[in-house]
């Protein structure tokens, strides 16, 4: 404890002190700096948390792998990281995988708890978790140490598990309400989402709160050097580039996507897909086998997964943003990281007609809306955006300035740290 005291002394950040001030406890599913979209979230808060000086953060994650195990400081974030296996989060393994995390966070919080128990410090206020399985091992561990739980609901995941797997979606529905019941506050990214709680899963609603997701207006904008993107992919100015960026899974319409190329490509040979992320089962055994169907190998460009600092230049290099999602549960109530990603970095964006998204994008004002799984519908949007490029400028700086006024993460996690008042700050106990 010592040792533990005497690094943690030493960074600080100017304005607090280790025995003081309260601490939250954030379980995540990789480390910081974000090597996953899905941190982006916490790290957001984490940081607004720090700024605001209300209180310290202890991040809970795994390590990527047995020797990569270490606990650091950045950017004010106390990094705790316990012996995992991150890089195998979407792996044959993952099960396992995750119930050893579940574990292994219920067990990190505890056992910090008592470090600063014992040391005479303040301890955790509050446990802060994404998604079902870490909200789970956020409850447990609450009631170990007599905690609160505060949980960000983004997506319904047992929807998400009916088509990637299918056991597990009855389950899910389970762990989804207990750990909606067990939450003090349930932080949701839109209004359809809050509503469908209210009426569906009779949770009270000043217990549920929208807080949208966003991106950095920052970090994702126009202006970087799209050019040498283009170079280092061997393609010229003149090519229109379509991207998807993300996870690719069923629900995703990437299969519609490539029925909809495959069309535009009919009337424009030159067009290209540039397929940012990708990877994984579903990847493998039907869009790579639908790609070479539909003879489109020479029209796709897929680099797979870069570093995510990278991911603005690329944008940049691109023309549109395509969410040809499926209309599904999860989708009907959930924001998407990418359009707020293609929206920064001023790109067009092709959507789906979904009900969360369907309130922030408007057809022919900040985007072009088709119904789901439309392919005649999708053609003719990516046909029209790249004929004419003023309605493609139009759009996308449109959706940029959706995003600098309302969709940043700066001023999104504002009201989400607005909930951490003193009376929860005081909970934290010596």
């Amino acid at each position: 404890m010592t040792s533990f005291r005497k690094t943690a002394a030493q960074n600080v950040p100017e304005g607090f002190d280790l025995d003081n001030h309260p601490k939250v406890a954030i379980i995540v599913e990789t480390t910081i700096p974000p090597v996953s979209r899905a941190n982006l979230r916490m790290y957001w808060l984490a940081r607004e948390i720090i700024s605001q000086k209300k209180a310290l953060v202890n991040m809970i994650a795994p390590s990527r792998d047995l020797p990569s195990r270490r606990s650091y400081f950045i950017e004010w974030i106390w990094m705790n990281q316990f012996p995992g296996f991150g890089k195998a989060l979407y792996g044959a393994f993952r099960l396992p995988v995750r119930l050893w995390h579940f574990l292994a966070s219920i067990i990190s919080i505890v056992v910090l708890e008592m470090w600063y128990r014992r040391a005479g410090a303040r301890g955790f206020c509050a446990i802060h978790a994404w998604n079902p399985l870490a909200g789970m091992a956020a409850v447990v561990a609450g009631v170990i140490i007599r905690r609160p739980v505060f949980l960000d609901f983004t997506d319904f995941y047992s929807d998400i598990a009916r088509t990637d797997m299918p056991l597990l979606s009855k389950p899910l529905v389970w762990l989804e309400n207990l750990v909606l019941s067990r939450a003090r506050r349930v932080f949701v990214v839109s209004d359809v989402m809050r509503e469908h709680l209210v009426a569906n899963k009779g949770l009270p609603p000043d217990k549920v709160i929208v807080v949208p997701d966003g991106t950095d207006a920052e970090t994702f904008r126009p202006g970087l050097d799209g050019a040498a993107v283009r170079r280092k992919l061997g393609l010229s100015e003149e090519i229109p580039l379509i991207i998807f960026h993300g996870d690719i899974k069923h629900d995703d319409g990437v299969d519609v996507l490539l029925h909809v190329l495959a069309k535009v490509a009919k009337v424009r040979p030159d067009v290209r897909l540039l397929v940012l992320g990708g990877g994984g089962p579903y990847f493998e055994t039907v869009i790579k086998p639908l790609i070479d169907e539909l003879g489109l190998a020479g029209n796709i460009v897929s680099p797979g997964w870069i570093p995510h600092q990278e991911v603005p230049a690329y944008l940049n290099a691109c023309d549109i943003g395509a969410m040809t999602l499926r209309a599904t549960l999860n989708h009907d109530n959930y924001l998407s990281f990418k359009l707020f990603e293609y929206w920064g970095c001023g790109l067009p964006v092709v959507v789906t007609k979904l009900k969360a998204i369907g309130r922030i994008v408007k057809d022919g004002e900040n985007g072009l809306v088709c119904p789901s799984e439309d392919v005649d519908a999708y053609t003719n949007a990516f046909l029209r955006l790249i004929e004419d490029r003023e309605l493609a400028r139009r759009l996308g700086a449109a959706g940029r300035e959706l995003v600098e006024r309302e969709f940043d993460w700066r001023q999104i996690m504002k009201k989400e740290v607005a909930h951490y008042t003193e009376s929860v700050l005081d909970l934290a106990s010596r």
